[in-house]
């Protein structure tokens, strides 16, 4: 996923511009241009530190539409004439890391540059006997450093810096350069930058003030000039069209002009579909700057590896002050939470407390000691009726089943239960139950007798007469056998 597109910010020696990407990096959100006093700026360096931070600040402050903050991470774009590009090739040698070859043969050349330089390199193709092609990219040391200072001065983060070729390069829509060997014309108001590009790579780029141009007799001459010296230089690889691209109102005639002269000329298209800021071209370095950490895909950056890792330390510091921020926002709520809940906690208990003395209070005084003393009578009844009910409870149930049973000529005249205490059935141990009574026959009895052995509680009863020899009017005792 790509990342936030960071600030794009380019000088020269005669003007300075900023611009602000959107998120999607489609459209150009804020953008600033500024004139530099003669002198402030002298080959691409800096010659007074704080007047520059006076201007960066302004350049911020009057953005269109609107001010930008300070408080960001900036691309830094280096103007050509104080870069260095040079062509090598390596061999690509099977089985061995082309990487360690590609840094060997930095290493060599390192000699023959200038002294105190920061270096970087990239792939830009293969020759025809399959060699790789590495463009070096090497630029003072002490240029990079003034440029991260001052611009650490006001805030801004330096996360990368690279020739400004690149950043030219890339905000133009990608399928014009494709597969192609092109003169790309960079036309600023007061300079022109001449590179020779293949694939969208750059092999050579130079850089030249509008004075330059106007003494080698104007534009038309000075890409003639460039197209035959990049020709010269790369015989195999001649060039197939001039793409114009810059800030400039006149490149539409410039691109006529070209093509009277039978050059195969094309006006850059800018990748970038919108802006908010009116009566503007897109086609300026800083839009490329700004492109630069949205793309992802490696490319040059000159950076010092210790500002490097400043700008990751910062950028994960950053993220855990934020973590830090809302976990502490978070833990602070949660407090006034807990807080308000013991408030409220302290506001019933004293609420508890109060309703307590008072019905301490009331049950202090002599009518309502005498209702518990009422009611503790009555609770003591209540257990005793409960305890006999346990005790006899149910002897109207038994009456109940023994007149269900009963047939007419069968009359009672006593039926005794004794129950032990705790003894709830008469079929447990310990109880006793006896029936007297008359009847008019013995199968009478007989018959009521069997009916009372299929009643629970009554079925180990035992029947006796008190004849053998009546067979009406007599009389019978049934008992269980624990009265025997």
């Amino acid at each position: 996923m790509p990342a936030k597109p960071s600030l794009g910010l380019y000088f020269n020696d005669y003007s300075i511009e900023l611009s602000q990407i959107s998120s999607d990096g489609v459209r150009l959100e804020r953008f600033n241009q500024l004139s530099l006093l003669a002198g402030l700026v002298v080959n691409g360096e800096i010659k007074n530190n704080l007047a520059f931070a006076q201007v960066l600040q302004q350049l911020f402050l009057t953005a269109k539409p609107g001010p930008v903050d300070l408080n960001n991470d900036v691309v830094v774009g280096v103007n050509d004439s104080r870069v260095f590009l040079s062509e090598f090739v390596v061999q690509n040698v099977p089985g061995k890391n082309i990487n360690d070859a590609i840094d060997y043969q930095v290493r060599s050349l390192l000699p023959v540059l200038p002294t105190g330089v920061e270096t970087d390199w990239q792939i830009i193709g293969r020759s025809n006997e399959g060699q790789i092609e590495v463009l070096l990219t090497a630029i003072p040391r002490d240029i990079i450093n003034s440029y991260v200072a001052v611009c650490t001065s006001v805030g801004l983060r330096v996360v990368a810096v690279e020739p400004a070729v690149f950043a030219n390069i890339r905000v133009i829509e990608q399928s014009l350069y494709h597969g192609k060997n092109q003169l790309l014309v960079y036309l600023g108001e007061s300079f022109g930058v001449f590179s020779f590009i293949t694939s969208g790579n750059p092999r050579f780029s130079d850089f030249l003030p509008q004075s330059e141009i106007e003494k080698k007799g104007k534009i038309v001459q000075t890409v003639l000039a460039y197209i035959n010296f990049a020709n010269s230089k790369h015989p195999n690889r001649p060039v197939t069209e001039v793409i114009i691209s810059g800030s400039r109102q006149d490149i539409g005639k410039i691109t006529t002009d070209l093509k009277a002269q039978n050059i195969n000329a094309v006006i850059a298209v800018s990748r970038l579909a919108d802006t908010q800021v009116a009566n503007h071209t897109l086609l300026y370095t800083s839009h490329g700057l700004g492109l630069k950490t949205f793309d992802q895909q490696p490319s040059i950056n000159v950076l010092p590896l210790d500002f490097r890792l400043e700008a990751i330390r910062y950028r994960l510091t950053d993220s855990w002050k934020r973590v830090l921020s809302v976990l502490i926002i978070i833990s602070i709520i949660l407090l006034g939470g807990l807080f308000y809940l013991f408030r409220q906690m302290l506001v019933n208990k004293s609420r508890l407390i109060n309703l307590k003395a008072q019905y301490d209070e009331t049950l202090s005084l002599p009518a309502s000691q005498l209702r518990i003393k009422q009611a503790d009578q009555v609770n003591q009844i209540t257990g005793q009726l409960l305890s006999l009910r346990e005790l006899t409870g149910g002897e109207e149930l038994i009456l109940r089943e023994l007149s269900s049973i009963t047939p007419e000529g069968v009359t009672f005249s006593s039926v005794v239960i004794n129950r032990n205490p705790g003894i709830k059935k008469l079929s447990d141990k310990g109880n006793s139950w006896v029936i007297t009574g008359t009847a008019e026959s013995r199968p009478v009895v007989l018959d009521f007798y069997k009916n009372l052995l299929s009643i629970q509680g009554f079925s180990d009863g035992r029947l006796y007469f008190g004849s053998l020899e009546k067979d009406i009017g007599l009389t019978f005792r049934i008992a269980n056998v624990k009265t025997k």
